[in-house]
C-alpha cells in the first residue's frame, strides 16, 4: 500500500493548466489578427464601392 498526498494529482493538473491557457491565448490572438485583416479588407472594399456606413447598415 502506498501513500499519496491528496493534492498530488491536483498539482499535475495545475501544471498543465498554464500550458492550456497559453495555447488558448495564442489561438485567440491569431483569431484577433485574422479578424483585423478581414476588417481591413472589408473597409477597402467599402471604400472602393463608394458605400457609406449608412449604406451598409441598410443591407
Amino acid at each position: 500500500m502506498s501513500f499519496e498526498l491528496p493534492h498530488k494529482k491536483d498539482l499535475a493538473t495545475n501544471a498543465k493548466l498554464c500550458g492550456y491557457l497559453t495555447e488558448n491565448f495564442e489561438v485567440i490572438e491569431r483569431a484577433l489578427v485574422d479578424t483585423d485583416d478581414i476588417k481591413t479588407k472589408l473597409d477597402k472594399l467599402q471604400k472602393a464601392l463608394g458605400l457609406s456606413d449608412d449604406d451598409l447598415n441598410e443591407l
